[in-house]
């Protein structure tokens, strides 16, 4: 690894954005590319501000040469994924190219991985073994990369990790279940790309031999429609602005809070772990950790605020309730209805305010990325988490449409693990397993029987209440039926009748439970307990499978099996939470 990577150190979550291009490119056409290039650079930058950029390039020669000086240029960093070791890829490049490769590598702003070669296959040559390792690069660009940069001829071919099946892969076009495609039909629109799903960003270029005098089409936003035909937009697609507002919002929210003072001590998953347990530094927990503690302490700030905001409404609504019943019962003096209607304006004005500020959303969307990144981390330490593409079930699960979310996609990419084939001795994998059981599923589960405990006591109690409330309601309703009139008569002063005083308790005692169970809905304590019992079940039959299997094959298939459960049953229940304040989702 050379050069220093940052993110676990500051916390920030980076936007990376692949390259892929050809190596032939013409001669005439590298100034035009270049330009594109940084275009393209600065327009997003200029959408994250407060949000590292990083460039992952394969660093062969031509384009991803072209992009990787040009982007150092501009000041960003630059990720260097060679698809072999260095000794091997040396043989691609001349002497002036491999120098100049090299040169690129030493300095400080660029990271490099060399990617561990796949197993070769039966009975292949030394040129698809090869071509498989060119493939691998391809998966990683895919796999880590939120957007695509493409220095692309827009022609189709049969070339695995070549910038056309780059291409088509990263857009879904092409799948290894369906790879032929003859032709490709570009499709211009003026309207809005109205989506969320993956963009490759095209700067048409001339290959060697090409001829550059014909008119070329403007650089674009691609999006995949169908198998062979590609949709181009020459403008940033709104989903895309938002959701890199979002991402930039995240970054700044942290860096300001954090200056402050306001969050405190992050948590850390990596902490919690025994020191004997042996890690490697290809697997990156430090990262996933950082971003597991910030979107955690966010949640926790925020979770605060929001909890806050909906106690100011259950106190004033029960202050509005208990004013009127004063005035109706008591007393009709004018300063009554004065403090009543101060109160109603002075509640919705505030209500409206700090509604405003999205605390709950933010809460909401802050406790799903934290959740994400605690599933992630100990996957991770078990080297399955390859197997559960956290993205996909949040798809599934449509959490993804909702406002606010979409953009979780973008941290995720950010903390995948470079290398799917980096070597991993089984002694390592079978002490890291242990680990996870004991820290991830024996903590979870014991963590959730006491919030199940704790919630169905708590739910216990205030079904007593609500009962001794009904109780004493349908007592002082007796009462009044039966001994009406002598209660009239006793008069208690101030014109105040006995009558009229438990008239008023009784009303006190409605308002008062109405106002509690409308704090109770906001809180969703029922939704709650749902979720912690469904994910008690969760981490309870895993304990138990794991009891049963002994290969560790069987037992990474219950790793992998809670985990996207456990992950799905986070995001349904932030649905579901996210429904009682919102308005139904939309396509951002």
């Amino acid at each position: 690894m050379v050069g220093i990577d940052t993110q676990a150190a500051n916390g920030n979550s980076p936007f990376i954005v692949g390259v892929s291009g050809h190596r032939d490119l013409h001669a005439g056409d590298r100034a035009r590319l270049r330009e594109a290039v940084r275009a393209f650079v600065q327009e997003i930058r200029a959408h994250l501000p407060d949000t590292e950029l990083h460039v992952m390039v394969g660093m062969a020669e031509g384009a991803d040469l072209l992009v990787a000086q040009t982007v150092l240029e501009l000041g960003v960093r630059v990720e260097a994924v060679l698809p072999m070791p260095l000794a091997q890829y040396a043989t691609d490049f001349d002497p002036e190219t491999l120098n100049v490769l090299r040169e690129l590598l030493a300095r400080p702003e660029v990271s490099c991985t060399e990617l561990v070669p796949p197993p070769p296959a039966a009975a292949s040559g030394a040129a698809a073994n090869r071509d498989a390792m060119y493939a691998n690069l391809t998966e990683t660009l895919i796999r880590r990369s939120s957007l695509l940069l493409a220095l692309w001829d827009g022609k189709p071919s049969l070339l695995a990790g070549g910038t056309a099946d780059t291409v088509l892969r990263f857009l879904g076009v092409r799948t290894d279940a369906s790879q032929a495609t003859e032709n490709i039909a570009m499709v211009d629109i003026a309207e809005d790309l109205d989506t969320a799903e993956r963009l490759v960003y095209w700067a048409p270029a001339v290959r060697g031999g090409g001829d550059t005098g014909l008119e070329m089409r403007p650089p674009g936003f691609l999006r995949g429609l169908g198998d062979n035909t590609l949709q181009m937009q020459q403008a940033m697609p709104a989903p895309l602005v938002h959701q890199l507002a979002a991402l930039n919002q995240y970054n700044r929210e942290y860096r300001e809070l954090q200056a402050d003072g306001s969050l405190g001590v992050p948590d850390s998953l990596f902490a919690a772990l025994p020191a004997d347990v042996p890690l490697t530094a290809g697997l990156r927990l430090e990262d996933i950790d950082a971003q597991y503690g910030k979107a955690d302490a966010l949640a926790v700030h925020y979770q605060l605020r929001s909890d806050l905001l909906f106690r100011l409404f259950g106190v004033m609504t029960f202050t509005m309730g208990l004013a009127y019943l004063a005035y109706e019962k008591l007393t009709e003096s004018r300063f009554v209805l004065i403090a009543y209607l101060a109160v109603m304006f002075t509640s919705l004005g505030l209500y409206y305010v700090l509604h405003g500020r999205h605390w709950f959303a933010k809460h909401l969307t802050y406790r799903a990325l934290a959740e994400t990144m605690r599933v992630k981390f100990y996957l991770r330490l078990a080297s399955v988490d390859h197997r559960v593409d956290a993205s996909e079930v949040l798809a599934l699960s449509g959490i993804d449409r909702f406002r606010g979310f979409s953009w979780i996609g973008y941290v995720l990419a950010g903390v995948e693990v470079p290398d799917l084939h980096a070597a991993n001795g089984a002694d390592l994998e079978e002490r890291r397993l242990r680990c996870v059981e004991q820290q991830w599923i024996e903590s979870q589960h014991q963590y959730f029987t006491r919030k199940v405990a704790s919630l169905e006591q708590s739910s216990s109690r205030i079904r007593l209440l609500r009962n001794a409330l009904l109780g004493v309601i349908l007592a002082v309703i007796i009462a009044l039926f039966l001994f009406g009139d002598t209660l009239h008569r006793q008069q208690l002063g101030y014109g105040v009748s006995l009558q009229n005083l438990l008239t008023f308790c009784m009303g006190f005692l409605a308002v008062l439970l109405g106002a509690w169970e409308l704090h109770q809905n906001k809180m969703a304590t029922r939704e709650l307990l749902w979720q912690y019992r469904n994910q008690l079940r969760h981490f309870a039959r895993a304990r138990l499978d794991l009891t049963r299997f002994t290969t560790q094959r069987r037992r990474n298939e219950v790793l992998v099996g809670l985990g996207k459960d456990s992950l799905m049953e986070s995001y349904l229940w932030t649905i579901h939470r996210y429904h009682r304040e919102h308005e139904p989702p939309t396509g951002h």
